[in-house]
């Protein structure tokens, strides 16, 4: 593995980037259920976050220990998202 990222790359990792935000802004107009595009444009954002974090912000050329404590954060997200949902499925 390469401890650098060229150009080339960059623009692939954009032009994916790009392209995910688009099926995010898209999804809005498919006549899914509302939480069904939620879960969607979650599960994208998750995907550009994640591919940012690790091209953008060097993380994959980082120590282990380092990816760790950035991915603490998405744990507690996660959690929290994970409540919240429990307690609208619990309504029905």
């Amino acid at each position: 593995m390469s401890a650098h990222v060229s150009t080339r790359q960059y623009v692939q990792i954009w032009v994916a980037l790009a392209v995910l935000l688009f099926l995010g802004a898209a999804m809005s107009q498919f006549p899914l259920a509302k939480p069904t595009i939620v879960v969607g444009v979650l599960t994208l954002s998750t995907i550009k976050a994640a591919l940012v974090v690790l091209y953008y912000m060097h993380l994959k050329f980082d120590h282990r220990w380092l990816a760790i404590v950035a991915a603490f954060p998405l744990v507690i997200i996660a959690l929290a998202v994970g409540i919240v949902l429990s307690a609208s499925l619990v309504r029905f």
